[in-house]
C-alpha cells in the first residue's frame, strides 16, 4: 500500500496517457467526414474531351475514404450549371440519388463549390465586346453568388471552399481579363464573408501539363489532382 501511495502520481500519469492514446486512436478511426461538392463541370470532373472523369471532388473524397474518415459523399453538379441554377435547385430541394440537397447540406461538414464560369461565358457571349459592360458582368455574377451563398448558409454551417479558376484564355484577351477579374472578386468576396478561397493561379504557367485538348477549358486528371492539392493545403482536418 505504501508503494502504491509513493508512486500514485506516476500511476495516474501513466493511466492518463493510456486513456488519451485510446481516445485518440478511436477518434482517428471515426468516419466523421460528410463531404458535399457543388457546382459545374469542374465539380463534376469533366475532362478535356467533355467526358466524365476523375475530378478534384473524387480525389478529396477518396483521400478521406482511404483514411477511414469518409461517412457520406454528395456530389450535386452538372456540366452546364450556372449560379442561378444551383440556387433554384436548393430552393426546390432537388433530389439526387434519393437524397435531398437541403438534407445533404445540413449533414455536411466539408463543402467545395466551383461555380460562375458558365455565367461568365454566357454573359460575355450576349454582351459582345463592349468594354463598359464588362465590369457589369462581374458585378452581376457576384450578386448572384452572394444570393447563393446566403441560401447555402441557411442549411450548411461549416467552412465553404470556393474554387478559383485557372486562366486558360489567350494572353491579353478580353476573356482572360474577365476571368482574372472574376477570380479577384471571388477572393475579395471570400475574405469579407468568411469563405476559404482556393487560388489555382499556380496552374496558369503549366497549362500544357494540365489540359490535353487546347480547345477545352477542362483539365485532365493531373489538373484535377493539382486543384485537389490546392484544396487540401487549405483544409486542416
Amino acid at each position: 500500500m505504501k508503494i502504491i501511495k509513493k508512486h500514485l502520481k506516476l500511476i495516474v500519469f501513466v493511466v492518463t496517457c493510456i486513456l488519451i492514446y485510446i481516445i485518440y486512436t478511436n477518434n482517428s478511426n471515426i468516419k466523421n467526414i460528410n463531404y458535399i461538392s457543388l457546382g459545374d463541370g469542374y465539380a463534376k470532373g469533366i475532362n478535356s474531351y467533355g467526358e466524365n472523369s476523375y475530378g478534384y471532388s473524387d480525389y478529396l473524397k477518396d483521400y478521406y475514404d482511404e483514411n477511414n474518415r469518409l461517412n457520406n459523399y454528395y456530389n450535386y453538379s452538372e456540366t452546364d450549371t450556372k449560379i442561378k441554377d444551383l440556387y433554384n435547385e436548393i430552393l426546390i430541394n432537388k433530389q439526387y440519388n434519393n437524397e435531398s440537397i437541403k438534407k445533404s447540406l445540413r449533414e455536411a461538414n466539408i463543402l467545395t463549390i466551383s461555380i460562375g464560369l458558365n455565367d461568365l461565358i454566357y454573359r460575355n457571349s450576349i454582351q459582345g465586346n463592349i468594354d463598359n459592360r464588362k465590369e457589369k458582368i462581374i458585378q452581376n455574377i457576384i450578386i448572384d453568388l452572394d444570393q447563393l451563398i446566403v441560401e447555402i448558409k441557411k442549411y450548411y454551417k461549416k467552412d465553404i471552399y470556393l474554387i478559383g479558376y485557372y486562366n486558360f484564355y489567350p494572353q491579353n484577351s478580353v476573356e482572360k481579363k474577365l476571368l482574372d477579374n472574376l477570380n479577384y472578386k471571388y477572393k475579395e468576396y471570400s475574405k469579407k464573408n468568411n469563405i476559404i478561397y482556393i487560388d489555382n493561379s499556380n496552374m496558369n504557367n503549366k497549362l500544357d501539363l494540365y489540359i490535353d485538348n487546347p480547345n477545352s477549358y477542362y483539365p485532365n486528371i493531373k489538373g484535377y489532382k493539382k486543384i485537389y492539392i490546392n484544396i487540401k493545403d487549405n483544409i486542416d482536418y
